[in-house]
């Protein structure tokens, strides 16, 4: 098959130009007025219009654009475009707004092209309405009073297409879109969308929040939407906030954390519904009990995955020989280490020995706490030891063992409904905050390292790229959408009861590595049976409850959140 590139020297270049309407229309349902004296009707009430056009970075500029977007009275945007060669698009925002106090809802959603109903657009043209990160508007969809929503307008002119299918001559296209509105009658009984649940309470004030901080929930889309979440400023409020965020999807019972910045709505595993109601406790709020990995001994446990050809690991916890050089730092030649500017101490700048009184080894000890060590070879330092065990592009390689227990989970149960969730960043942080005796310029002899979650308690930003673990991304990709909360996810609800279980669970987030009583192990931070946040051996049994996105947009069918009447996600 023969594909077009195009070349401006060799082919002449082609003009689309596109004269487009997007159109907003409203219509009332009709109702007889039967009574004595005046009715009045006040048209104020209702309020549908356009907004805020925003001309999207990389749309074609300067000459091309021949008019920009204007607003008509609030309920027409016109423009003119020329695209002149394939790869020109132009693309951009509108707000559809319900400024009145009447809930409204879509009517019916008209396109036409050169004024005839469009059945198939020219195979050069691709011309796209959407709403809420490319979800196409549908009829009944609602705009709530008071409430903003953003489409997106895109034209552009393809680049992929048979030769044969570019037009000859230059081609003028009238393109229009029309969204007609009418008055929600029966909005109590229509789909209702579940990151308005949050956005609601959030905005009433009394169980829900706004995150503030800096976030990214995804690796392909940039933020969009607003993050909103529970909080439970005591425990009444707690309690009522577990009666109002229980979801059944997919044949299982789950609880609303928060919404993304994309418009979905985050959700974690609450166990098996029994007679349509979520009112499980305990264990049966968990899918398994599993180890995070299954040894403690290196740092690199740290990961939802690893990379097991460059951990280092506890080689003992025994002083040097008598007399042993110690070095700030080490050169490394010929496979042999040399220690630098040396010292015949131990101190917190002098972490390096070979055990010896020569101060050359093929093997270097690097002491991090009192008489704890671990021993690097083949020429790496301390710094590079960490740097592959936590942060390198190829730390990534093997299945921590609750990953593995998470997606062998997910595929006997979930994958007929991966359609419906949307592909999130679940944040495993092995940024570290505090080095301790793993800073060879100044390390204390007996200070632990720990990781940013170990002291930062809500914070949902994700550091490094590779602990971004998303299907998106080529660095820490994942299998599935599917993953754990981390602690600052759990810590955003403020009220131990909305996280407890009464049983031990794991959280993705890492705590930190410590020596004592003869052992380095690897912490993870986990919930308490009590609710409280704290970490934990990597070998310890605890709790599996995963987590997932519902993609923006997602509705519900019926319910109120309670446990005996949760949201009903089809």
């Amino acid at each position: 098959m023969r594909r077009y590139y195009y070349k401006r020297n060799s082919l002449e270049t082609i003009i689309l130009i596109l004269i487009v309407c997007l159109g907003l229309g409203y219509a009332y349902i009709n109702s007889d007025l039967n009574i004595n004296g005046t009715a009045q009707i006040n048209s104020a009430n209702w309020d549908v219009h356009w907004a805020n056009v925003q001309v999207q970075d990389g749309s074609v500029t300067g000459s091309n654009v021949v008019t920009t977007p204007a607003i008509s009275g609030g309920t027409t945007v016109n423009y003119s475009v020329i695209l002149n060669i394939p790869g020109d698009y132009y693309e951009f925002t509108v707000d559809a707004v319900n400024g009145g106090a009447i809930d409204a809802m879509i009517d019916t959603i008209e396109s036409k092209l050169n004024g005839a109903t469009i059945t198939n657009l020219p195979a050069y043209l691709g011309y796209t309405v959407t709403y809420a990160d490319d979800i196409e508007l549908e009829p009944n969809h609602e705009l709530l009073a008071g409430a903003t929503e953003t489409y997106k307008v895109r034209i552009e002119y393809k680049t992929d297409i048979d030769l044969e299918q570019i037009p000859a001559t230059n081609q003028t296209l009238s393109l229009s879109f029309t969204v007609t509105y009418r008055q929600s009658t029966d909005a109590a009984n229509a789909p209702k969308r579940l990151y308005g649940v949050l956005k609601t309470a959030a905005a009433e004030g009394t169980y829900a929040k706004q995150y503030t901080g800096d976030h990214r929930d995804s690796i392909t889309k940039s933020p969009s939407k607003n993050i909103y979440y529970w909080y439970g400023s005591d425990d009444t409020n707690a309690a009522a906030i577990l009666d109002m965020n229980n979801v059944i999807f997919g044949g299982f019972c789950w609880q609303m954390i928060r919404t993304t910045d994309t418009g979905g709505v985050k959700l974690v595993y609450n166990g098996v519904p029994a007679g349509g109601r979520c009112n499980s406790s305990g264990t049966d709020q968990q899918i398994a009990i599993s180890e995070f990995n299954p040894t403690v001994y290196s740092i690199a446990y740290a990961g939802y995955m690893y990379n097991p050809d460059t951990l280092i690991t506890k080689k003992a916890n025994s002083a040097a020989t008598s007399g042993s050089l110690f070095g700030t730092g080490v050169t490394y030649s010929g496979g042999t280490y040399t220690l630098t500017s040396t010292s015949t101490t131990y101190d917190t700048t002098h972490h390096y020995t070979c055990n010896n009184t020569t101060g050359t080894c093929s093997t270097v000890r690097y002491y991090y706490y009192d008489n704890y060590y671990s021993e690097i070879s083949d020429g790496r330092n301390i710094e590079q030891c960490l740097e592959d065990m936590l942060s390198a592009d190829n730390v990534n390689q093997t299945n921590s063992t609750i990953k593995t227990a998470v997606d062998n989970w997910y595929a006997s149960n979930m994958t007929s409904y991966t359609s419906k969730l949307e592909d999130v960043i679940f944040c495993n942080d092995r940024s570290i905050s505090n080095l301790g005796g793993f800073n060879p310029n100044g390390g204390g002899k007996t200070s632990h390292l720990y990781f940013k979650s170990f002291s930062v308690n809500n914070d949902l930003s994700c550091t490094n790229i590779t602990d971004k673990f998303s299907m998106a991304n080529s660095k820490a990709k994942l299998t599935y959408p599917v993953g754990l909360l981390t602690s600052s996810e759990l810590n955003l609800l403020n009220n131990t009861n909305i996280s407890k279980t009464t049983e031990d669970y794991w959280t993705l987030s890492p705590n930190g590595y410590t020596s004592a009583a003869n052992i380095s192990a690897t912490y993870i931070r986990y919930v308490t049976s009590a609710g409280n946040i704290t970490g934990t051996p990597t070998y310890s049994d605890k709790g599996v409850r995963p987590a997932i996105s519902l993609k923006p947009g997602t509705k519900y069918t019926s319910g109120d959140g309670s446990k005996n009447n949760p949201y009903i996600v089809e």
